[in-house]
């Protein structure tokens, strides 16, 4: 059953004042560590509308600085991660102890208005809009859902990002993972590890490919515990270090590390895992890059980048 297929639009009524003096509980945005939630505050407006509350510091260590003077457009995606996860438990009734699993994501950055990284932290405002919810009789909270946000800093809207969630019991889960339900990375083979400096990582814990034998660029993580991208263990490759090896992969496809990301998008069609080996290639398209994660020879997440030079 599907409460509504497209997101309500939002009014010019007065809305509530946020809060960025202190993180949310980090369990609403499934994370270990306080340093990693995003999220400061959130009020529900009705009609499927919320407005929340980011933070992003000025410093923040788990990201490539995008072009000196503003923030990683990565800190979007994770924004939107975080959110998602937010409105369905502070708001949406899902239980604390169920999977949350991102089917799509993505994110436009307007580079003329994007906030520049200031003496402080930047404070973000987030309208969010929930839409297309599916639900299942008997479960009183949603099943699938999709959510867009659009983000601005001061009186500037600088950007937007949206995507879907499939929302999961911890049984469901199990049962469509499998053996695999559980299973962390082993330790592989060994791969040719690439320079920070040729995929535009700032530590070499944050390259997130690496060449095998025969010269196949693999997803491969350095830092099986980098603070963001592995705050938590995880039976699976995460989606965000999907998108992150493919920022990487068309680095290394165009020989250019100045380009920076301006918007991307995703789908993950299925879970990809830690075994057998997955791979990641790109291709130049009409205003970006295409790019496509394999695994035993079949697509398990595919999609676009658009980047443009550091200096815009």
């Amino acid at each position: 059953m599907k409460e509504s297929t497209e997101p309500p639009p939002f009014g010019t009524t007065a809305v509530p004042t946020l809060s960025w003096d202190r993180s949310v509980p980090r369990n609403l945005v499934h994370r270990k560590s306080i340093a990693e939630v995003l999220l400061t505050d959130g009020h529900a407006l009705g009609e499927g509308r919320y407005l929340l509350a980011a933070q992003w510091s000025r410093s923040h260590t788990t990201f490539r600085p995008g072009s000196g003077d503003r923030h990683d457009p990565l800190l979007v995606a994770e924004t939107l991660r975080q959110g998602c996860l937010y409105l369905c438990q502070r708001f949406l009734g899902v239980p604390r102890e169920s999977r949350t699993v991102i089917k799509t994501v993505g994110f436009r950055l307007d580079t003329a208005k994007e906030p520049v990284v200031g003496y402080g932290a930047t404070d973000v405002t987030c309208r969010a809009r929930v839409y297309d919810v599916r639900r299942e009789e008997g479960l009183a909270w949603p099943v699938a859902l999709s959510v867009k946000l659009q983000l601005s800093a001061g009186d500037a809207e600088f950007g937007s990002a949206e995507g879907r969630a499939r929302i999961l019991s911890e049984d469901d889960y199990k049962l469509l993972r499998g053996a695999r339900a559980g299973v962390l990375p082993a330790p592989g083979e060994e791969v040719r590890r690439l320079p920070p400096t040729a995929v535009s990582a700032s530590v070499p814990g944050g390259v997130m490919v690496a060449r095998d034998g025969t010269g196949s660029l693999r997803v491969a993580p350095a830092d099986l515990r980098h603070p963001l991208f592995f705050d938590h263990p995880s039976d699976h490759i995460p989606g965000m270090v999907l998108l992150e090896a493919a920022r990487q992969a068309a680095c290394l496809a165009s020989g250019d590390t100045s380009g920076r990301l301006t918007g991307c998008r995703m789908t993950a069609s299925r879970f990809t895992d830690w075994d057998p080996p997955a791979y990641v290639g790109c291709e130049p398209v009409a205003d970006g890059w295409a790019f496509r994660v394999t695994q035993g020879g079949d697509e398990t997440a595919s999609g676009e980048l658009w980047l443009a030079d550091s200096g815009q």
